[in-house]
């Protein structure tokens, strides 16, 4: 059977038959299903959705931890402060005006040291410039091995 030739109609793709359907050049064709069908889009794995979440909540947790325990300076003592014994090494802040108040912090002795280094020095290494003020001597710090620093003070 023959064709009809038409000068004005589009060639064939070589090595087609004419008429036949190929391929645009330059690529294959889309993927999931006929042609002009809507794509599918990869799924994310567990992971990936779950990683930028876990990301926050971790960073919340450690900021949350570091403001109570002062990893931030949000749990160091200031000059004006009062506070309240608690055994032999311990204290907290509390009100000036409360019953509890025991001591009020007059100065910082301008020296850092360690715990250890705090315990074994003389009482009179201490707080000279609040020297007549000073009744009381606290080391504070975030672990005993790592230079903290020591507060005078006098009672309320």
């Amino acid at each position: 059977m023959s064709h009809p030739y038409d000068p004005n109609a589009p060639a064939g793709q070589p090595g087609t038959p004419d008429g036949a359907w190929a391929p645009p050049q330059g690529g294959a064709p889309p993927q999931g299903g006929a042609p002009g069908a809507p794509q599918q889009q990869p799924t994310k794995s567990g992971a990936k959705k779950w990683l930028p979440i876990g990301g926050a909540v971790v960073a919340a947790g450690v900021i949350g931890i570091g403001s109570l325990t002062g990893w931030f300076g949000a749990g160091a003592s200031e000059v004006g402060d009062c506070i309240q014994t608690q055994g032999t090494t311990d204290y907290e802040v509390v009100d000036c005006g409360a019953d509890e108040a025991q001591y009020k912090i007059v100065g910082i002795d301008d020296q850092e040291m360690t715990y250890s280094e705090f315990e074994a020095a003389p009482a009179e290494d201490f707080c000279a410039d609040f020297f007549e003020e000073t009744e009381y001597v606290l080391w504070e710090g975030t672990t005993e091995t790592e230079p903290g620093t020591i507060y005078c003070a006098a009672s309320v």
